[in-house]
C-alpha cells in the first residue's frame, strides 16, 4: 500500500495494530515509512516514530535506515546530520544492508568520519564485504598502511578480483608506492570484469570525456579491460619511458583534491534542482517563492547572475551544461575546482578575493585560458561552482569538462618521417619512422586503442603493422625536456599482387652503404638537406612482371618540381633486373642538379613486360 500510495489505509492499518502491538518495531517502522510520505508534514512524526522503532528492537538496521532516507528528504545540515546518524546505526547492525552505500555517497566525507564509519565496520571483521568497504574508507582517508593489512588479508583468504587490486593499486599509488602501484593498477585492469563495484570506473569517471562516459554505460564486464587500458592510452604522456605518467599523475590529483577540494554540501538542493540553481544568492539570502520556483529557469538570468553582474561579471550559471539530473559537482563528490584540478592540475595563475570568486589561468599555446569558480551551492555562500564570467570562459568551461591533460611539460619540437614497405610476413607491412633528436619511442594503437608496437632508442624506428588505421605517438627527449606528437596513420597494403611502390627515402649518398636501412639512417626527420650534398633516393617495386628468360624490365622517371616555379629537372632510367617480388631502386643526385630551394619529387614506373604504369604520391624535401 505504501508503494501505491494508500498512505490514509496503511496509517489506519498500522495504527489498529500498534493499538494492541505497541512495542511491534516492524509496524512502528512501516508507519514511520507512511509518515515520510505524508504530505506537508509527516517528516518529525516518521522521526519519532522510527526512534521508538529502534527502542524496541535495538538490534534492526530497518528503522536506522528509514532514518537516513528522512535525512536523506529533509536535506541541509539538519538532514545530513540525520543521514549520518541513520548510515552508522545501519552500518553497525549490518553493512550489507540494502543500498545503504548508495546514501554514504550523499554525505561529505571528511576524514574523522571516514575513520569513525571504518572502526564501525571492525566490528564485522571477517565479513568480506565489510572489509572491503572499510579498505575503501580507509583508503580515502589516506590511512594507506591500515588499508594495506586489510586488503593483504583479503588477498591471503583468496580474494583476487578486480575491486580488491583497484583499492590496492590506489592506495599504493597515493601513498607514492608507483612501482607497486602501477602493478596492482595492471592486475585490477586484467580482472576489470570481476570489478564487482566497479572502483576501476569510479576512479577515472572525473575525468571521462563525454563519449566515454557514454560508452562505459554500454561496455559489457569482459570488455571493460581493453576499455580503461585505451582510456589511458589516450592519455600517455611520453612513450620514451616503461610506464604510462599519466596514471601515476592522475592517482596524485585524486588526493589532492580530496584534501583541498572535497564537496562540502552535497545535500544541497543546488545539486538536484535547476530551479533552486537559478535562483541561489551570492553570499546574501535570496528569498525563493512558490510563483518564482513554479516558472522555472529564466534562460540566462539567475539571481547568482544578478549579483556577479554588480561585479561586471557573468553570463549565467545554467549556461554550464549539467548532463545528469544531479549536478557533476554531487556525482563525484568535488567542488568546481576539484572538477577541473582532476582534469588539469593545478592552474598556471590563480586569482581569488574576498567575495568568493576565484579565476584559474591555464597557459595553452602561446596565451591564457581562464576559468571562474565562484561560491553558490546555498543562499548563504557554500560550495565553489563553475561560473564563467564571460563567453570566452564558458567556451574554456565547456571545452575542459570535456576533456583533461597532463603537467608534463613536452616544449621540444617533434619532426617526424613516415615511409611504409613490404614486411617479412605475407600481409605485414614495415614502418618505418624517422625522428629528430637522438633518444625517441614511437608507439602505435589500433583503432581500439590497444597498442599494438611500441619502440624506443635511435632513430629511425621499425615497426611490423598490418593494413589499417592507426593512432601514432612520437615522443622525443633531451635531457629532461620532452617533445611530443600524436597523430593518425593510415597503413596501406603492399601485398596486392599488381603492381605496388614503397615509400621513397632520401638520404645522403654512400656509395658503401646504399640499402632501406642506410639511407634510412641518415634520412632527417625533417627532410631539410644541405646545397652541396649529394642525395640518395631509395624505393621499393613490387609486382614487377617477369619474361620468359626470369627478367624483369622496366622505366623510372624521378621527377623534381620546385614549390615555387622554376625549372623542372628529371632523370630517367630504364633498368633490367633479375626477377624478385620487391625489386630496390636507388640513384644519386648530385648537389649541382638541383639548387636550393623546396621540391616536390614524383617517380613513374612502367612496367615494360605488360605495359603497365604506376606513379607515386609526391614526397617534399627542401635544399638549403
Amino acid at each position: 500500500m505504501i508503494e501505491r500510495g494508500e498512505l490514509k489505509v496503511a496509517r489506519a492499518l498500522l495504527e489498529d495494530h500498534l493499538s494492541s502491538n505497541r512495542g511491534d518495531s516492524q509496524a512502528l517502522t512501516l508507519l514511520g515509512r507512511v509518515y515520510l510520505n505524508w504530505p506537508v508534514v509527516g517528516r518529525w512524526e516518521s522521526l519519532r516514530l522510527l526512534r521508538t522503532a529502534m527502542d524496541a528492537a535495538p538490534g534492526d538496521p530497518e528503522p536506522w535506515y528509514w532514518k537516513m532516507r528522512v535525512g536523506k528528504f529533509l536535506g541541509s545540515a539538519d538532514g545530513e546530520a540525520l543521514m549520518r546518524s541513520g548510515i552508522r546505526g545501519v552500518l553497525e547492525r549490518d553493512p550489507s544492508h540494502r543500498d545503504v552505500w548508495t546514501y554514504w555517497n550523499d554525505v561529505y566525507h571528511n576524514p574523522g568520519h571516514l575513520r569513525r564509519v571504518a572502526e564501525i565496520l571492525t566490528e564485522h571483521a571477517g565479513n568480506p564485504h565489510a572489509d572491503l568497504r572499510r579498505a575503501i574508507l580507509l583508503t580515502e582517508a589516506e590511512e594507506y598502511a591500515s588499508a594495506d593489512t586489510v586488503l593483504n588479508r583479503l588477498v591471503a583468504e583468496g580474494r583476487d578480483d578486480g575491486t580488491v587490486w583497484a583499492i590496492r593499486a590506489q592506495s599504493a599509488l597515493e601513498a607514492g608506492d608507483t612501482l607497486n602501484g602501477l602493478n596492482y593498477y595492471d592486475k585490477a585492469l586484467s580482472r576489470a570484469d570481476t570489478d564487482s563495484l566497479q572502483i576501476l570506473w569510479q576512479q577515472v569517471a572525473p575525468i571521462a570525456w563525454d563519449e566515454e562516459e557514454s560508452l562505459w554505460a554500454t561496455t559489457p564486464a569482459e570488455d571493460r579491460e581493453a576499455f580503461l587500458r585505451g582510456m589511458w592510452a589516450r592519455r600517455e604522456p611520453d612513450v620514451t619511458t616503461r610506464y604510462n605518467e599519466r596514471i601515476v599523475e592522475h592517482f596524485e590529483r585524486l588526493r589532492h583534491a580530496r584534501e583541498n577540494y572535497r564537496l562540502l554540501n552535497p545535500l544541497s538542493r543546488f545539486h538536484y534542482s535547476p530551479e533552486r540553481r537559478a535562483y541561489v544568492g551570492l553570499g546574501q539570502e535570496r528569498w525563493v517563492t512558490e510563483e518564482v520556483l513554479r516558472l522555472g529557469p529564466r534562460a540566462g538570468r539567475s539571481f547568482l547572475e544578478d549579483d556577479i553582474q554588480l561585479r561586471n561579471f557573468g553570463v549565467g550559471l545554467l549556461s554550464v551544461p549539467e548532463p545528469d539530473s544531479i549536478t557533476r559537482y554531487r556525482k563525484f563528490g568535488m567542488d568546481g575546482r576539484g572538477l577541473i584540478y582532476l582534469r588539469f592540475g593545478e592552474p598556471d595563475r590563480r586569482l581569488t578575493s574576498n567575495v568568493g570568486v576565484e579565476a584559474w589561468d591555464y597557459e595553452f599555446g602561446d596565451g591564457y585560458a581562464r576559468i571562474t569558480i565562484a561560491r553558490a551551492t546555498t543562499v548563504r555562500g557554500g560550495d565553489m561552482v563553475l561560473f564563467p564570467t564571460n563567453r570566452a570562459e564558458l567556451a574554456n568551461t565547456v571545452t575542459m569538462l570535456g576533456s583533461d591533460g597532463t603537467s608534463l611539460d613536452a616544449d621540444l619540437v617533434v619532426e617526424a618521417w613516415v615511409a611504409f614497405f613490404r614486411g617479412v610476413l605475407e600481409g605485414e607491412q614495415l614502418v618505418y619512422v624517422g625522428v629528430n633528436g637522438d633518444t625517441s619511442g614511437v608507439a602505435v594503437w589500433d583503432d581500439q586503442w590497444v597498442e599494438m608496437q611500441r619502440v624506443r632508442g635511435a632513430s629511425p624506428h621499425v615497426l611490423p603493422l598490418r593494413r589499417g588505421y592507426y593512432a601514432l605517438g612520437v615522443d622525443r627527449r633531451e635531457g629532461d625536456q620532452l617533445g611530443r606528437l600524436r597523430t593518425e596513420i593510415n597503413v596501406p597494403t603492399l601485398w596486392r599482387g599488381s603492381l605496388a611502390l614503397s615509400s621513397l627515402l632520401i638520404g645522403a649518398a654512400d656509395d658503401s652503404a646504399f640499402g632501406r636501412d642506410d639511407i634510412a639512417r641518415t634520412m632527417p626527420a625533417n627532410r631539410r638537406y644541405s646545397a652541396g650534398m649529394s642525395l640518395a633516393l631509395y624505393t621499393e617495386i613490387y609486382g614487377l612482371s617477369a619474361n620468359a628468360d626470369g627478367m624483369s624490365y622496366y622505366g623510372v622517371t624521378y621527377a623534381f618540381e620546385p614549390d615555387r616555379g622554376g625549372r623542372l629537372f628529371s632523370l630517367s632510367f630504364d633498368r633490367v633486373v633479375e626477377a624478385s617480388d620487391i625489386v630496390p631502386e636507388r640513384v644519386m643526385v648530385q648537389p649541382e642538379e638541383l639548387p636550393p630551394g623546396r621540391y616536390r619529387v614524383r617517380l613513374t614506373i612502367e612496367d615494360q613486360v605488360r605495359r603497365r604504369f604506376l606513379e607515386s604520391t609526391y614526397t617534399t624535401f627542401t635544399v638549403r
